[in-house]
């Protein structure tokens, strides 16, 4: 049990610093409160983001039935919420487009019917004012979508008539069965409304806030720092006589890194704790239903940080080196993982290789769990958090064993 008493030393160490304490307790929740406070409109908007009804202006030269199916059954009916159809010649579209009355506009050619059945390019001509936003993506992924399906309609038609002159049917038998088929199955426009389609993952869920973010992120961000000050403390301690003398009592070189390790994983919890406990009474910080899932990945960021902490340690022998090394590494570390800005104006590959980092991954993980994750979703993140710390703490065990046994042979 003399580790323990040891992991106690660095406890109450920890608690008569002054500086200490300020960089664990106050810092983090005083940054929390700056950047929630500063970010909080930032976060709203981009949480309550809206596509308001707007006005199609519509041309319809097409001679078959395609243009009206398109103009009547799919923007007017089935894309009536969203879309607002306005009939016109192309002279009064031209004028409105200018005048700004109308924003965006289409202009169906009359071979568009018998392009679309026939295999041909169809095209369609789509007018706008400059910057119409979401408007233009909009109209035109409908178009793409209604397109595709019925020249993929027609294509099946001419697939079925040759199988049906195969064998033996006669072309005005296989029209009259067409034609008997299409009266029973007429065009319902609600097969339309899938053009448009509003998906989100949890819909009881409500989008992440800047206070909820910054709690996680500055949480984080501290915890490395209070790794790295326990690391650079144990390298200071090398190189004083406090360390010789401890080698020659009973304490063992094992239970000199166990007890170190236990106390700087005893520490980072309690600043953990405190972080989140303290957001939660002031800035009435939601981290999530799951609280067996927070505490699971506050734990495995935890070993995951005093892991990577234990192995740079062990390759420098010089608190100074040590300390210059962890401060630009954290900060790397901080941004890269998006303690220092938001992950959601981060590029995609940028978001994926910012969980490789254990920061980045449990910065992610508890973003999660503030949008309603449950515990068994976060297990296979943590396991990876909880896993790297193991392997990073043994490689830096058998790493400082090699050098001691160099150093007294």
């Amino acid at each position: 049990m003399s580790f323990f008493w040891l992991a106690v030393k660095d406890l109450l160490l920890t608690c008569r610093d002054k500086k200490a304490l300020l960089t664990l307790i106050a810092m983090p929740l005083l940054l929390i409160a700056i950047l929630g406070a500063a970010f909080g409109n930032v976060f709203q908007e981009e949480g309550n983001v809206t596509i308001d009804k707007f006005t199609l202006g519509i041309v319809n030269h097409d001679n078959g039935d395609l243009g009206k199916v398109l103009t009547e059954d799919v923007f007017s009916e089935a894309l009536s919420e969203q879309i607002r159809v306005k009939s016109l010649d192309e002279n009064e579209l031209n004028k409105q487009i200018e005048t700004r009355k109308l924003s965006i506009g289409i202009i169906i050619p009359d071979d568009f019917s018998t392009n679309i059945t026939t295999g041909k390019e169809a095209k369609v001509k789509l007018i706008s004012v400059p910057n119409p936003g979401i408007k233009a993506t909009i109209v035109q992924s409908v178009l793409e979508q209604f397109t595709q399906s019925v020249a993929v309609e027609a294509e099946l038609t001419k697939i079925a008539m040759q199988q049906a002159l195969q064998s033996g049917m006669t072309i005005e038998q296989f029209q009259a069965g067409l034609s008997d088929a299409s009266q029973e199955q007429e065009i319902n426009p609600d097969s339309y409304k899938n053009l448009v389609t509003e998906k989100t993952v949890k819909a009881d869920s409500e989008p992440v806030g800047a206070f909820q973010y910054y709690a996680a992120a500055m949480g984080v961000m501290f915890l490395l720092i209070t790794v790295t000050d326990g690391v650079s403390a144990m390298i200071q301690e090398k190189e004083q006589e406090v360390y010789k003398r401890l080698l020659v009592s009973k304490l063992s070189f094992g239970n000199y890194l166990t007890g170190k390790m236990l106390g700087l994983i005893v520490i980072s919890l309690i600043q953990a704790s405190v972080i989140i406990i303290g957001t939660t009474i002031l800035f009435d910080v939601d981290w999530g239903s799951s609280l067996s899932g927070i505490v699971l990945n506050t734990f495995a960021f935890v070993m995951s940080a005093c892991g990577l902490g234990v192995l740079v340690g062990s390759f420098i022998k010089k608190e100074k080196t040590f300390s210059v090394a962890a401060m630009l590494g954290t900060q790397i570390m901080a941004a890269l993982g998006g303690s220092m800005a938001p992950l959601y104006i981060f590029p995609d590959w940028a978001v994926l290789a910012g969980k490789f980092l254990p920061n980045g991954l449990a910065l992610q993980t508890y973003l999660d769990l503030m949008s309603d994750a449950t515990f068994i979703e976060v297990i296979p993140e943590a396991a990876i958090s909880l896993g790297i710390g193991i392997v990073f703490f043994a490689i830096g065990l058998m790493r400082l064993s090699i050098e001691r046994r160099g150093s007294y042979a």
